[in-house]
């Protein structure tokens, strides 16, 4: 009599099949959820470390009536005093580099607690966040004190440029700049501005740092339209924009 069973092969059935492939789903699910939820957890810190240095700039301006880096009386060692017009540039012509000096000023009052950085370096060098600028929770972005030709900002920014400023401002008044460098899509740029302000790169307190062109010319290298919406180049997945934040008093 012949055994019909030892050439029998074993094999998944259709339910263990069905088991792994919903396993395999569940832990893809799960990562990609993970990734989102790390994601919103970073924008949701720089908006509250961008509201931080509001907080700070308003302190030292309760105490001092001028702001940090701008004000022209040395109240630390190594402090180099600003020329008091009432706006931070980022490098004054031929003077100080306000911005940097910035953060010096909030640190000598107890505003903010990094002394571990270069304050009051030369701007005509990169800056990295880090080691000249404090770092943000958003990977290889920190933040740099300028005025915009409008009022007085903190910049989202990665490693600024070595590009010296022209000596009235970094920042021009449509938000495109020579100094500061993207970190942001501009998906998750749109998510903090609509978070924080009008969800407009181009008004109210939160304002793209980035390339722009007209809407109807957005090109992969633009962060967002330089027309009366100022909207984000949402079709793009690149990094192309940093922002700043308003810290006028």
């Amino acid at each position: 009599m012949k055994n019909f069973n030892k050439n029998k092969r074993s094999a998944f059935s259709l339910i263990e099949l069905s088991i792994v492939l919903i396993i395999i789903g569940l832990l893809i699910a799960g990562v990609t959820g993970g990734a989102s939820l790390i994601k919103s957890s970073e924008l949701r810190s720089a908006m509250g470390e961008a509201r931080g240095y509001s907080v700070a700039v308003n302190a030292f301006y309760t105490q001092f009536d001028a702001y940090p880096g701008d004000f022209g009386t040395p109240i630390s060692a190594g402090d180099t005093p600003g020329n008091e017009d009432s706006r931070i540039f980022y490098q004054v012509a031929g003077g100080t580099a306000e911005g940097h000096e910035a953060f010096r000023d909030l640190f000598t009052i107890g505003a903010i607690t990094d002394n571990t950085l270069t304050y009051g370096a030369a701007s005509a060098v990169s800056m990295a966040p880090g080691t000249n600028l404090p770092e943000s929770k958003i990977k290889s972005a920190g933040w740099a004190f300028d005025n915009n030709g409008v009022t007085n900002v903190v910049v989202l920014t990665g490693t600024t440029s070595a590009t010296v400023p022209d000596g009235t401002n970094a920042l021009n008044a449509s938000g495109t700049t020579s100094i500061f460098t993207a970190v942001l899509t501009p998906t998750d740029a749109l998510s903090i501005d609509r978070k924080s302000d009008d969800g407009a790169s181009i008004s109210g307190d939160v304002r793209a740092v980035g390339a722009n062109a007209a809407a109807a010319s957005l090109a992969t290298t633009d962060c967002h339209a330089n027309d009366g919406n100022g909207a984000y180049n949402v079709a793009e997945e690149a990094t192309l924009c940093g922002l700043s934040f308003n810290v006028d008093i």
